[in-house]
């Protein structure tokens, strides 16, 4: 067998299934968004100074953000005089961002309420096409296709690098096996064998430590990530939380890295 007999798409599915993967519904995201909105909109962050660098996005070019958020990008982007189609699937979101659309006058900003899984017929194309932090997707290869549909220019899309966003600890604590999230590698390998050789570079986050102030929060933020717990699994979580706190030692969270794969697109 060669690298050639391998489908990375079916491959990343049979991935998704091993790792239990808690597909998170969208009202889960509407919870989390004014917060989201009030940490990450205008916030200066090394994350989205280096994929802004990156994108070097003209202010004559079109932009499509898949997976906007409260508007992280979307809103400094549009600002600088793009015209912006941003795309979400949590209303909660959504609502966060038209409250900047209105507060900042962004007539050239766009939102579409759609995930992944819905048509895109009425999606405009766009010259820049982003997903940041949004391509931990049920299926590859629609992704990709949804994506060079709409792709005039140049994509950029940021994938996990890590198997957890969760501390390692975690798992072993609730006595749980988990492999861990299908990271960007198979991504990379599905653009190739579609004939797509894209570039692959690497962004340091300030993620790494738990933010929160308690052993509710902890839960909070597994049970975000994992669903509910079990009694059990509770109990473990506690027990780690405390030990932790006891050592006085960081619990780890979040991506330290992520995947930055970006192609220019050769139209013909």
């Amino acid at each position: 067998m060669t690298i050639y007999d391998i489908n990375f798409a079916e491959l990343y599915q049979q991935h998704l299934i091993a790792c239990n993967h808690y597909n998170l519904p969208p009202t889960k995201w509407d919870k989390k968004a004014v917060k989201m909105a009030e940490n990450l909109v205008g916030k200066p962050s090394a994350y989205n100074q280096q994929l802004l660098q990156a994108m070097n996005v003209q202010s004559d070019e079109t932009v499509l953000d898949i997976g906007c958020g409260p508007g992280t990008f979307a809103v400094p982007l549009a600002q600088q005089g793009s015209t912006v189609y941003a795309l979400d699937y949590s209303n909660g979101m959504l609502d966060c961002l038209a409250q900047f659309k209105q507060k900042f006058g962004l007539h050239n900003l766009t939102i579409f309420h759609k995930s992944w899984a819905d048509n895109w017929d009425d999606v405009p194309q766009a010259d820049v096409v982003l997903a940041s932090r949004s391509t931990l997707v049920d299926d590859l290869d629609d992704m990709i296709e949804k994506i060079c549909a709409k792709a005039k220019k140049r994509v950029f899309l940021t994938s996990v690098t890590q198997r957890h966003f969760l501390d390692e600890g975690v798992f072993e604590a609730m006595g749980r096996e988990d492999i861990g999230f299908p990271t960007y590698i198979y991504l990379l390998n599905r653009l190739y064998q579609k004939g797509i050789q894209a570039n692959l570079n690497f962004i340091e986050t300030e993620s790494g430590c738990f933010q929160g102030e308690s052993y509710e929060d902890l839960l909070a933020s597994v049970e975000f990530s994992l669903g509910e717990l079990s009694a059990k699994e509770k109990q473990g979580l506690k027990a780690f939380y405390d030990r932790k706190q006891a050592n006085n030692e960081p619990i780890s969270h979040g991506q330290k890295k992520w995947a930055l794969i970006w192609w220019n697109v050769e139209r013909t």
